[in-house]
């Protein structure tokens, strides 16, 4: 086993049996697997970098904002791209291709042909040409503001109208454009890519803005959940699929295939949405973990050592990891759907299990406290437990957020201080995803989506994620929201009536 290849991992995957005997047994990990941390490519072949690059549609190897194919940086030394320079004459002609986009029928094939053209030579350009291109697409596209004569007697009120028409003349071609590029065989991925491509700039290209909100608009529709697949991702997925996972998961790194192997083993699962038009490339992922009891940290979830939990006496299906993939589908909604969606298949694979829970980092809570001044931080904590944490003399008499967030991130030796700092952390967390609002939702981004959903918040785990990334956004700590489906709906109610649901621990820390 040791000589073989890391990708043997892929082509002979150990059994994915949910027998008693495998549910018994310690984790299978190939030694081929367990002494790699990475698969290594040869010198006759791409690296992963690079062929993901191409498959994105990236000129050269560095991807977006990266040095092109031919090694020369795109970019100056603060990271901005810098267009390229378009002559008159290709300026000249790519404003005319754009307009026959713009204009022709959708069944027009001269046009069709010209959005195809377009289409490849941006997917083959580079970052700075690519800069130069959407800068000619948003001159062409976003000037709406060229209607009207002379205000007279009437006031503005008629330029306004004649710049509504037009307005509303351009929106009718410009979703026509968009439709154009859909019908291509490649047409919906090339969207998806560009619409990341159009938020990256968008504040540089101010024309862009109309064109990428109609590409939203089209996006709710062209990915409604009703059109997606749920498909799960095992350890006999093809290996560029399983490479996809790794890069894209975005809240615990996956750091080897060993660790992707634990993560996809048996008493695990990972549920994908797919839509039928991209099928090899995952819209967002949730990775799940079979446990007696809820976790209180991500740590011993992700043990490689830790043996296989026996699915016949498993209590709990904890959602510890959903990730998004997609920059270009912003604003598109799915992941409440996803959720859901897998509670139904868990259901049908295991009628037994009743409880379903997150383990879920808290992202905005060290920068929220950073900001708070001493006054804010006395009035948050009341009156009780100011008086507690006036027993540490490390802290000055009126603390303010940031000497909060370093205190917490401190690791105090006498085990006093540890309870009296876990006792503030968890205080200061609770009040934050209970009663931080943002325009009226939930201030933190994760509470946001979770208590969307109508999940409970159910706990706070103190020092459940000491990672590097853990302890900087959250000082370590991580929370529980809880999934009952019969109370989704009545959670739901209770946080658009102004009243985030919560459990009972975390109740008693308000």
């Amino acid at each position: 086993m040791k000589d073989e290849p890391i990708l043997s991992a892929m082509t002979a995957p150990v059994s994915l049996s949910l027998s008693a005997s495998s549910a018994s047994s310690e984790r299978t990990t190939p030694e081929s697997v367990a002494d790699v941390s990475a698969p290594v490519p040869s010198p006759s072949k791409p690296s992963l970098k690079a062929r993901l690059g191409q498959w994105f549609g990236r000129g050269g190897a560095g991807g977006p904002g990266g040095p092109g194919e031919g090694g020369k940086p795109e970019s100056k030394g603060d990271g901005k791209v810098e267009p390229a320079k378009l002559s008159a004459r290709a300026e000249a002609a790519l404003r005319r291709q754009l307009a026959q986009c713009l204009s022709a029928r959708l069944t027009d094939s001269a046009a069709n042909e010209a959005a195809r053209d377009f289409m490849t030579r941006y997917c083959e350009a580079s970052p700075s040409e690519q800069l130069a291109l959407l800068q000619v697409v948003a001159d062409v596209c976003g000037s709406t503001d060229s209607a009207g004569g002379e205000g007279g007697k009437d006031g503005e009120a008629a330029p306004k109208r004649a710049a509504s028409g037009l307005a509303g003349a351009l929106g009718s071609e410009r979703v026509r454009f968009l439709k154009r590029f859909n019908a291509l065989p490649d047409g919906l991925p090339f969207l998806v890519r560009w619409r990341a491509d159009m938020l990256h700039h968008r504040a540089a290209l101010p024309g862009l803005a109309a064109l990428e909100d109609d590409l939203g608009s089209l996006f709710s529709t062209w990915f409604d959940v009703g059109l997606l697949e749920l498909h799960p991702i095992t350890w006999d997925s093809p290996a560029s699929l399983l490479e996809k996972l790794m890069r894209y998961e975005a809240v615990h790194e996956i750091s080897s295939w060993a660790d992707l192997r634990n993560r996809l083993d048996s008493d695990r699962r990972c549920y994908a949405f797919f839509h039928p038009r991209m099928p090899r490339e995952p819209l967002i992922f949730v990775e799940v973990a079979f446990v007696p009891d809820m976790a209180a940290d991500v740590h011993s979830l992700l043990d490689e050592k830790a043996p296989l939990e026996d699915l016949r006496r498993v209590r709990w299906a904890i959602f510890y990891s959903i990730s998004n993939t997609q920059p270009g589908l912003r604003g598109v909604s799915f992941g409440n759907f996803l959720l859901k969606r897998v509670i139904d298949e868990l259901h049908v694979d295991f009628p037994k299990l009743r409880n379903f829970a997150t383990l879920s980092p808290i992202p905005g809570f060290s920068d929220w406290l950073k900001s708070l001044p001493a006054t804010g931080v006395a009035q948050t904590l009341g009156p009780k437990r100011l008086k507690l944490l006036a027993q540490d003399t490390s802290l000055a008499a009126e603390a303010t957020g940031a000497q909060l967030v370093a205190w917490l991130q401190a690791s105090p030796e006498r085990k006093s201080a540890l309870a009296l700092q876990r006792a503030i952390g968890e205080a200061l967390a609770a009040h934050y995803l209970a009663r931080e609002r943002v325009r009226g939702q939930p201030r933190d981004p994760v509470a946001r989506f979770h208590l969307g959903n109508g999940a409970r918040v159910e706990r706070i785990n103190w020092h459940a994620d000491l990672s590097k990334k853990g302890a900087k956004q959250s000082c370590g700590m991580m929370v529980n929201y809880l999934y009952e489906p019969d109370e989704l709906d009545a959670n739901l109610q209770r946080l658009i009536d102004g009243e985030a649901a919560l459990g009972r621990a975390v109740s008693r820390l308000l």
